[in-house]
């Protein structure tokens, strides 16, 4: 019994000494949690998250220094009204988001203590081109070396009033890989935008959307030689730019909301795409102007596996060869093998059989919302496509409803494929050949019927039964003339 009495307590004295240590650890490593900064903000989880607290004064650099025990990796200031970025002190911090304040000015080497930091978001505020010097991004800096911010790897200048870019501002970001510069004012890419962005030669996505470009200037796109994504919607480009062909590895292309009207390969104005031979993903969508796209307009591309070309309300024709190249001989075509085609909501008539050349490996299709023209022409879409579009989205074809002609309007290409109907061929001029059958049907009875009428109408007026109507039959028309002779001989 001795021995239990023993064990007994020394269990006790160790539970009492790890009760202790686990009251006491809470009080010696939360001091940082009564600071000012997360007095303000949610600090838990190496994250600081002050999103949308009405803050409109930046914390000092000394306050961002006693938090330094929580080592943040994600600091968020977002949805506040802070004017002036100042330096923060040096922490473990990743990602520093200041998006969707007021922000004017940020001090010289802000961020030059942060030398883990990787995204910073900087979009929604009211950055200018005068006020945002390359010197807001210095790091570390001695007469004996110099530290760049070298894990940056993502910079949000978004919709800020930036109408130009300092030559040297991204001088201390030579690891950049992606870069937005979306809703600034830039309208025309002058030269010493063009050398800031020509200096990130590690860039690999480049976002310049509604920044009102009406063109892309000659070798803007030449030193970025890694660039993948480029994002160009919603500009006032025209045209397709042909500088694209300075992009060697370009993966990903959106040129949505632009006013380009056509592609036409044999077009200065308007040409069809440079040969972008790594090219997987092209948007070409919302875009009001768009009536066609010619033969070869599409041929560039040549590793084009998902097309988008949806909302277009004015694109009626695409060329059965706008995505087809001629071989190297030149005798055969060849087409890009397409996994995703979204032509929905378009004016098209028609989808041609020829626009790719492997319907079968295509993974996604999207055809809904067009007018289209059930005739002959598009009978391989009822008997072939149909068949497709179903078995990669099933019922998808029910959107896919005939305009035209009048007697197929409201038919959908998979009730046409249920019923196996087949469909006649429109003329070319607009002719309706499957009613002259019944128009001469028509004229035939009517000449039949008009025959005897006649007959009875003109016997009847001979007779004088139309006389009360001032219509006289030529018995009573002679008659009138006609004047007995005097009985008198005498008379001369």
């Amino acid at each position: 019994m001795g021995w239990r009495v023993i064990s007994v307590l020394v269990t006790t004295l160790l539970i009492g000494v790890n009760c202790d240590e686990t009251t006491a650890a809470p009080e010696r490593n939360s001091a940082w949690r009564q600071t000012g900064i997360c007095r303000k903000c949610l600090c838990k989880d190496e994250k600081v998250d002050c999103f949308d607290q009405s803050l409109t004064t930046f914390f000092t650099e000394e306050e961002w220094a006693d938090i330094s025990e929580l080592k943040p990796t994600t600091v968020d200031l977002s949805e506040n009204l802070l004017v002036n970025v100042s330096r923060l002190a040096a922490l473990p911090v990743q990602t520093l988001n200041l998006s969707r304040n007021a922000v004017e000015r940020i001090d010289t080497a802000a961020f030059r203590e942060l030398q883990a930091l990787r995204v910073l978001d900087l979009s929604h505020n009211k950055l200018t081109t005068e006020r945002l010097s390359p010197h807001a991004f210095e790091g570390r800096f001695s007469p004996e070396e110099f530290e760049p911010l070298g894990a940056m790897r993502v910079l949000n200048l978004a919709y800020n009033e930036l109408h130009s870019l300092h030559q040297d501002l991204f001088e201390h970001l030579p690891e950049l890989t992606e870069l937005d510069l979306s809703g600034n004012p830039l309208t025309t890419l002058d030269h010493a935008t063009l050398i800031s962005i020509s200096s990130l030669q590690m860039l690999k996505v480049l976002r310049m959307r509604d920044c009102g470009l009406t063109e892309i200037p000659d070798k803007f796109l030449h030193t970025p030689r890694f660039l993948e994504r480029l994002d160009l919607s919603a500009n006032s480009l025209t045209a397709v730019p042909q500088e694209l062909d300075e992009t060697k590895n370009l993966l990903y292309l959106n040129l949505n909301q632009n006013p380009i009207p056509e592609l036409d390969m044999a077009s200065e104005d308007h040409p069809g795409f440079p040969v972008l031979r790594k090219l997987q993903e092209l948007h070409m969508c919302n875009m009001p102007a768009l009536m066609s796209i010619g033969a070869g307009a599409l041929a560039g591309l040549q590793s084009l596996q998902r097309l988008h070309l949806s909302h277009n309300p004015r694109l009626r024709y695409i060329d059965p060869r706008a995505l087809a190249r001629p071989d190297d001989i030149g005798e055969t075509w060849d087409w890009p093998l397409v996994k995703e085609i979204y032509i929905q909501s378009n004016n098209l008539s028609e989808i041609d059989s020829r626009l790719l050349s492997r319907w079968d490996l295509v993974q996604v299709l999207e055809f809904s919302e067009n007018p289209y023209l059930c005739d002959c022409s598009t009978q391989w879409m009822v008997d072939m496509l149909v068949p497709i579009v179903d078995a990669k989205n099933p019922n998808a074809s029910m959107n896919m409803i005939c305009q035209e002609p009048v007697e197929m309007r409201g038919y959908t290409m998979r009730h046409l494929h249920d019923i196996h109907r087949p469909m006649r061929c429109v003329d070319k001029y607009g002719h309706r050949p499957e009613k002259d059958g019944s128009i001469l049907l028509g004229v035939l009875i009517g000449v039949l019927l008009a025959v005897p009428i006649m007959f009875t109408l003109m016997l009847l007026w001979r007779r004088g039964y139309f006389a009360w109507l001032g219509l006289r039959g030529p018995v009573d028309v002679s008659r009138a003339f006609y004047k007995r002779a005097p009985g008198d001989d005498n008379f001369i």
